[in-house]
């Protein structure tokens, strides 16, 4: 049960990245994905993007994350996040999740509120009818989850980039560290791919818990398409014994 929070865990990791320094039109994109541990696939995930409806310029993606149904007797998995973004900095406005892990599921909620210059959390733990302590921090250049991801591939990546930007997950603020590492031709099954190999890394967390399940990915490793667009192509984590894959398997 515990590993695959973390194979979920390790998909939130990996999109936490810097600030663009251009708007790349996502809109229309439908992306999804393969995860699993030591080879045996055990979820998948769908990201779907579009304009929003905002006063202001956004975008919405929302992200469904499915257990395999061989699973299900053991550990059944049907995660749903919804997000807006705005469109011009990737700047997160709402961010919902639906975790439904097992027995576990958690809602939580993040918003902005711009008067106070905050974004604001808060957490329901569902089965156990347990409301959590509300959370802020400052908003200024503070991004969220998933949207993070809109954040990374605007930007024009080129091997040797290095950035730390502040991310808030709606339980921890974090320092979150990308390089690009490297460009190497990577073959997954929908083909062959010219890629950069990215690795991103949380250097600081707001607290520390030895139950958080960031904090038990060890390191992260992940391969974009070397175009403007930097589709996510493959994702590769030490999490555990073993390992957690992700791979693109439609776009």
């Amino acid at each position: 049960m515990k590993r695959r929070r973390v194979l979920l865990a390790t998909f939130f990791v990996f999109v936490l990245f810097g600030i663009p320094a251009r708007a790349y039109d996502f809109a229309g994109e439908t992306l999804t994905y393969e995860f699993g541990w030591n080879g045996i696939a055990a979820a998948d995930a769908k990201v779907k993007i579009r304009q929003g409806n905002c006063s202001e310029s956004c975008l919405a993606a929302s992200l469904t994350v499915t257990g395999r149904k061989y699973l299900d007797l053991v550990w059944k998995v049907r995660d749903r996040i919804e997000i807006t973004c705005f469109r011009d900095t990737y700047l997160p406005r709402t961010y919902t999740f639906f975790q439904r892990e097992g027995r576990f599921h958690l809602d939580t909620e993040i918003w902005v509120e711009k008067k106070a210059g905050l974004l604001r959390s808060k957490r329901y733990r569902v089965d156990k009818n347990k409301r959590y302590r509300d959370k802020s921090v400052p908003l200024e250049n503070t991004f969220g989850p998933v949207s993070s991801i809109l954040y990374m591939r605007a930007r024009p990546l080129k091997v040797g980039d290095k950035e730390i930007i502040k991310a808030f997950d709606g339980k921890r603020s974090h320092m979150v560290e990308w390089r690009v590492l490297a460009k190497e031709k990577i073959k997954i099954g929908l083909g062959e791919f010219d890629a950069l190999k990215i690795q991103p890394r949380i250097t600081k967390s707001s607290s520390k818990d030895k139950k958080s399940n960031v904090e038990k990915v060890k390191k992260v490793l992940l391969w974009v398409t070397d175009d403007p667009a930097h589709v996510i192509l493959k994702i590769e984590s030490e999490a555990f014994v073993g390992h957690i894959y992700g791979e693109l398997t439609s776009k």
